[in-house]
């Protein structure tokens, strides 16, 4: 089983910062030539700036949160299938137990995030073909070569680091977006992601230090 990379992150990363284009800048070549005719009477006959700009506009949102979601998918399987694996290779109850809660929590952000990418008639397929994109680099990757007695504190620190950097686009997300739907959604989703963090910086400051991690 391969896991996400830093790759997963700093694709975000581009996602969120490039969530200003929302509001300025040029659009794409493609969708410049596709704003130049109508059919019709009026076939081949440029739309007016103001149409142009409002329909580039549309478009980009349209693209942007569909890649958000994707992402924001991707990440939800990652932790998920991290829980998997401290399910079985783990020692400690409470990191068990911190596991079983990541599923939970996880399995109802996503279920949440796919139902509002439906009702956007988001393309299901490129979201799902971004899950299939797997490197062997990243730190939950890591976590399947290390020794059982460094597992437990080495996977809670992944997961305070892990949410962190998704606590960090959410809201860096909400505060740029345009669709009121998206922002809502992910409102609602932040202070699972905030209490999930929180719950694993509480168990790993129970655990014991080690060298190796």
């Amino acid at each position: 089983m391969k896991m996400r990379s830093a790759s997963y992150w700093k694709r975000m990363r581009h996602i969120v910062l490039g969530a200003a284009v929302l509001l300025v800048g040029p659009y794409p070549r493609e969708v410049a030539r596709g704003l130049g005719s109508e059919t019709g009477a009026d076939a081949g006959a440029p739309l007016p700036k103001e149409r142009q700009s409002q329909t580039a506009d549309s478009l980009r949102r349209t693209d942007r949160a569909e890649d958000m979601v994707a992402l924001l998918h991707e990440g939800n399987r990652m932790e998920i299938k991290g829980a998997k694996l401290a399910l079985k290779r783990g020692k400690a109850e409470r990191v068990k137990s911190y596991a079983r809660l990541l599923t939970i929590g996880h399995q109802s952000c996503d279920t949440e995030l796919m139902d509002y990418a439906d009702r956007k008639r988001f393309d299901r397929r490129r979201i799902e073909d971004a899950e299939q994109e797997t490197t062997d680099d990243g730190p939950l990757e890591r976590l399947r070569v290390r020794h059982p007695q460094n597992f437990d504190r080495a996977f809670i620190l992944a997961m305070v680091q892990e949410h962190g950097k998704m606590i960090d686009a959410l809201t860096s997300t909400m505060q740029q977006s345009h669709d009121t739907d998206l922002r809502s959604l992910l409102a609602g989703q932040l202070p699972l992601l905030e209490k999930l963090k929180k719950a694993g910086e509480a168990i790993l400051a129970r655990l014991p230090a080690n060298s190796e991690d």
